[in-house]
């Protein structure tokens, strides 16, 4: 009689955890995109912020000949909205003919 080939048992049980690990790897990648991607649309959303302020200066600057001496003052006469909630605002003026230092971070 001919000789039947039995796989061991052992090798279904290894190719198990092999396609576990596989799957834990692949499922944690995903979840690292994720958690990237959240990163990076947070930052646009920062950037987009500063944008506005830049603008609104800019229009103070336009309009009145001098930069605004504070945010409150764009928000105040030129109709600018913040999200302190949301975002730290950093704002330093040099003078009124300089454009003033303007950078926006998220409290995330």
């Amino acid at each position: 009689m001919g000789r039947v080939f039995r796989p061991k048992k052992t090798a279904g049980a290894l190719r198990g955890i092999v396609y576990a690990i596989v799957v834990c790897v692949c499922v944690g990648l995903v979840l690292f995109g994720l958690q990237d991607l959240g990163r990076t649309q947070e930052d646009e959303q920062a950037r987009v912020a500063q944008d506005a302020i830049v603008k609104a200066a800019v229009q103070c600057y336009a309009l009145e000949s001098r930069y605004p001496e504070s945010l409150a003052y764009l928000e105040d006469n030129y109709g600018l909205t913040l999200d302190r909630e949301k975002y730290v605002y950093h704002y330093r003026v040099y003078g009124s003919n300089l454009m003033p230092e303007i950078e926006v971070f998220s409290y995330e």
